[in-house]
């Protein structure tokens, strides 16, 4: 017995090694090769990513002390729609859909703040302090009331500020999440379907695992796209992504302390605003598959369900067309 005591201790003793090797020595030198493999890349394609940023109105504005990037298109006159975008994307996450939708709106697409261009040096990603944050920037503009449309993580975030905010919300489309929440023994489902988001709970590894952004963005996209994903939309997505301080930022939104489930769905599910909340979903999305919605018409009464065929969890690049016929229909069904 104390020989297989002692054998447990050296095991333990080399694996303890193994992790400090790994986590000071291995993960910083990662980390510097990487850092030089993105300058060297976003060198390489600077040229065709400032030729898609030419072809729409990018803007950069300051507020509370925040840095925030987005798009601005449309009629600056008009009403606004607000987009949100998930992980791991950016502004260019609509940039197929914002050309198909009605122009007499003024439509801006924001990096979400710790991506792209936005903010890298605020640490609090508590859910509704983000969607305060990103409610300032609009009444920056000068604007108090607007549509919003999310997409995935930028969902959570969107659901939050409707939930926080509602008198500054028009109507809301809500794209590729959970709008039943899932609770006990639920959750244990949800974690296999969506592991990051128990996985990236731990920064260490969620920065880690997007501290290489090209395998991370090719494995995220190619899994969960049913149209080819696009070398140009690739490496744009990659370029953005890989800019300092994204990995090491966007790991807090998923973070245990900043969650607030009830808020983000349960909310959104009972619908007491006085505005359309429509739900617009891939057919075909492993993550929110249609059997989690079977229950809509009975537990979301005044939630409207919307499919997007053929199309997986990226739908606004599997499927702009559908996507912006589909925001199209319910603005004009909202202004009636």
């Amino acid at each position: 017995m104390n020989n297989f005591l002692k054998w447990v201790l050296v095991i333990l003793g080399c694996l303890g090694v193994l992790l400090a090797l790994f986590v000071w020595v291995y993960a910083p030198l990662r980390a510097r090769n990487l850092a030089a493999s993105d300058d060297k890349f976003r060198a390489d394609t600077q040229s065709p990513h400032d030729a898609i940023d030419a072809q729409f109105n990018q803007q950069d504005r300051v507020v509370n002390g925040l840095q925030w990037h987005y798009v601005d298109e449309g009629n600056p006159d008009g009403q606004v729609i607000l987009f949100l975008h998930g992980l791991p994307e950016g502004w260019y996450s609509w940039s197929k859909v914002l050309p198909l939708v009605d122009q007499n709106y003024r439509l801006i697409a924001i990096d979400m703040k710790g991506y792209g261009r936005s903010d890298k040096q605020d640490t609090d990603y508590n859910w509704h302090t983000v969607a305060s944050q990103t409610l300032d920037l609009m009444t920056s503009l000068g604007i108090d009331k607007f549509y919003l449309v999310s997409h995935d993580w930028g969902t959570i975030i969107g659901s939050v500020l409707v939930s926080d905010h509602p008198g500054h919300i028009l109507g809301y489309v809500r794209m590729e999440a959970d709008l039943i929440q899932r609770k006990n023994t639920g959750m244990i489902s949800a974690y296999i379907q969506k592991p990051q988001w128990l996985l990236f709970q731990s920064k260490f590894i969620g920065s880690y695992l997007m501290g290489d952004p090209g395998w991370f963005i090719d494995m995220v996209y190619t899994k969960r796209m049913v149209t080819p994903f696009n070398q140009t939309d690739r490496d744009y997505l990659v370029y953005e992504f890989s800019r300092p301080g994204v990995s090491d930022m966007v790991p807090n939104y998923f973070l245990q302390k900043n969650w607030d489930l009830d808020t983000a769905i349960g909310k959104i599910c009972s619908n007491n605003f006085p505005f359309r909340v429509l739900q617009l979903q891939a057919d075909s999305d492993p993550a929110q598959p249609p059997s989690i919605f079977a229950d809509n018409a009975t537990k979301c009464l005044n939630v409207q369900l919307e499919w997007v065929t053929n199309a997986s969890h990226f739908d606004n690049f599997d499927q702009p067309q559908q996507v912006a016929d589909a925001i199209n229909r319910f603005l004009l069904s909202s202004t009636r």
